[in-house]
């Protein structure tokens, strides 16, 4: 009985899997304290791979790549690109097969980004 409590414990701080992540994933809109940022979200966009690689690419050619992990409604990501290397944090609030949507804290602000998986 001890185990089975372990065991439930364990997979319900595991929502979601790298499998459920991976795949390309576009930009739809992105809000900063509910306020629409003025951005060609064209260029926005996110690549996740089911064995833990990410890249990230946005506008004025800003651009990321790296390592990613899960734990409970977390997504960590480390962008090896840039140094030193520091672990990033965002809240996945929603992830389906085609919607994803994540929620940041960006210099004390709260931004909602929502993303569709591309075919």
């Amino acid at each position: 009985m001890y185990l089975l409590l372990l065991y439930l414990l364990g997979t319900a701080c595991a929502p979601y899997t790298k499998s459920d992540l991976a795949g390309k994933w576009q930009v739809l809109s992105l809000t900063e304290d509910g306020d629409s940022l003025a951005v060609d979200l064209a260029l926005i966009n996110f690549q996740f791979s089911e064995d833990g690689y990410y890249h990230f690419n946005s506008t004025l050619n800003y651009e990321e790549s790296g390592t990613y992990r899960l734990n409970g409604p977390f997504l960590y990501s480390t962008d090896t690109l840039d140094s030193p290397h520091r672990e990033k944090a965002v809240k996945i609030v929603l992830l389906r097969n085609d919607s994803l949507v994540l929620k940041m804290e960006e210099m004390g602000r709260e931004r909602l980004v929502v993303l569709r998986r591309e075919k």
